[in-house]
């Protein structure tokens, strides 16, 4: 099925339409807005979707060697440039629930110009931090990819563990069979792209914006894939993050450390498991590699040392998929009608 959805900033506030026909269109002409693009879209819905299934994992699933291969495809299925792209498109799509950054982006391009704007984010997506209520939206996106990194780390450790705990069970010390073949599927694995499926938007917008408010200005720290959210969050203010501008995106949606970060992490993986012989070992390189070693590039990547902790207010109660979910609003004076544009199909 195809995966047909709308992301839009409609006034200031970060939606998704995954309804059809008339529904559909009615809403589009009601809620003009901004969007990112689809690609950049599948990235943040790959960060999610492998965060949130690899931070699932349980040691409860390694009772024979089915159930440790099963939890490695789960750990494994990432491609790396993928998953920093999609970080920083995560931190993006909170950062866009940030009012006061609404509208300091749309003051900033009056100053100037948006053309004036745009350019020099690209070149320099550091730039976004003299944008007025840039800290609160870095901040946002930093409890959001925190929200990510956390639950996997905890789960990698309670992983990593269970390869002691398993030891004393005789199928754990079996020799993993065709470890040649598991370590090439791993790879495989790690070099395709995730494509999201119908259900993945819904799941990607409630994850992504259910952090937010009680921040402290002076609490944040910024860090190079914070800030590359913000850029990447205010560029699609400027209706400049949508499919046309993908070529030009480059700059803003990698960023040199975490690409290092997540390619090691994946190398010492392959390294740990082309080694490994038993299905214990398999687990502590699923644990140790697949999950602790990803989880600390995230939030690595989100920075740890808040002077001030964001406190995330209550989750909202659930939305039927197919309405539009609100995450901002900014001052009436603010909002500046602008295009809508449809993911690729």
């Amino acid at each position: 099925m195809a995966w047909n959805k709308h992301w839009m900033v409609a006034g200031a506030a970060v939606a998704v339409l995954a309804m059809g026909g008339l529904a559909s269109a009615r809403q589009e002409r009601e809620a003009p807005g901004v969007s990112l693009a689809g690609e950049v879209v599948a990235a943040a819905s790959a960060f999610e979707t492998y965060t949130r299934g690899a931070g699932s994992i349980s040691p409860a699933v390694f009772t024979n060697g089915e159930g440790v291969a099963r939890a490695l495809v789960a750990g494994a299925a990432y491609k790396a440039e993928q998953l920093e792209a999609g970080m920083i498109a995560y931190g993006a799509i909170a950062a866009l629930q940030e009012p006061a950054f609404i509208d300091g982006v749309r003051q900033a391009a009056r100053q100037t110009s948006r053309e004036a704007l745009v350019e020099r984010l690209l070149a320099s997506p550091e730039s976004v931090v003299e944008i007025e209520g840039v800290g609160l939206a870095a901040a946002r996106a930093q409890l959001a990819l925190q929200g990510r990194g956390a639950p996997l780390a905890v789960a990698g450790r309670a992983v990593k563990q269970s390869a002691y705990d398993i030891q004393r069970e005789t199928w754990s010390k079996a020799a993993v069979a065709d470890n040649v073949g598991r370590l090439a599927r791993v790879k495989q694995l790690s070099a395709t792209a995730f494509a999201p499926g119908q259900d993945d938007a819904g799941r990607l917008i409630q994850a992504a914006t259910g952090a937010g408010g009680g921040f402290a200005e002076g609490g944040r720290v910024f860090t190079p894939v914070t800030v590359r959210s913000a850029a990447l969050a205010a560029l699609a203010v400027l209706d400049a993050a949508g499919d046309a501008d993908v070529p030009r995106l480059a700059p803003v949606l990698g960023e040199k450390k975490t690409n290092f970060c997540m390619k090691i992490a994946k190398l010492n993986l392959y390294q740990c498991l082309a080694v490994a012989g038993p299905h214990y070992e398999d687990v502590f390189c699923l644990g140790q590699h697949a999950m602790i070693d990803t989880a600390q590039c995230v939030n690595d990547a989100a920075g740890t040392n808040l002077s001030s902790p964001a406190v995330a207010p209550p989750s909202p109660p659930p939305r039927p998929a197919g309405f539009v979910i609100p995450v901002a609003s900014a001052a009436p004076s603010a909002i500046a009608p602008t295009t809508l544009a449809q993911a690729p199909q």
